[in-house]
């Protein structure tokens, strides 16, 4: 392989790559933070400058209402009185809500990603005589799943971040042994 189709597969592989993120991006955009969360969710208290909040009354209520709040994935927003003493708090779901909108979106890019990147690693090994396009797009292929699984890797448990690296090292021996078989028998 000369240099310039190594500048080939390299450029086809980002192009790849850059393409198939934007594209989903385009299609089907991520959850916006915007969305869920105003910004005015958490108040305050509106004291003078310089006046520090004392003389605060510790209230079992409060407590209570932010730990069944911390217990729901919620942050607490407070209500204050004059001296800047919280009275009561209000749970606030926002970053749950675009937390789970989060997890949802990464699941469903983890199977977009997987899809076309097992698609263009057949496809590439298909046409890998022609080269640098057969091996640029097995390397595509290959980026794509690497790029859906660390999209959604948090969201996998230990055992399906195991089964999907057992899978995927089983595959790309498989083709690598086909490869060198092909070539193998081609020298023969």
């Amino acid at each position: 392989m000369n240099v310039k189709n190594i500048v080939l597969g390299i450029g086809i592989f980002i192009v790849y790559m850059l393409m198939l993120g934007y594209g989903i991006e385009a299609f089907y955009p991520s959850p916006k933070y915007e969305a869920y969360c105003t910004g005015n969710e958490f108040t305050y208290p509106k004291i003078p400058y310089g006046v520090t909040p004392t003389n605060c009354s510790y209230s079992p209520q409060l407590q209570q209402q932010e730990q069944a709040c911390y217990a729901n994935q919620g942050q607490p927003a407070y209500t204050y009185n004059d001296q800047g003493c919280p009275v009561s708090a209000q749970c606030n779901y926002c970053m749950k809500d675009f937390n789970d909108a989060q997890k949802s979106y990464s699941k469903v890019i983890f199977i977009i990603a997987l899809i076309t990147g097992i698609i263009t690693l057949i496809v590439g090994f298909a046409i890998l005589s022609v080269e640098p396009v057969g091996s640029a797009l097995m390397a595509s292929g290959i980026g794509a799943i690497f790029y859906g699984s660390v999209r959604n890797w948090a969201n996998l448990s230990d055992i399906w971040r195991f089964l999907l690296l057992l899978v995927s090292l089983v595959i790309l021996i498989w083709i690598a042994l086909r490869i060198n078989r092909v070539r193998t028998s081609k020298r023969k």
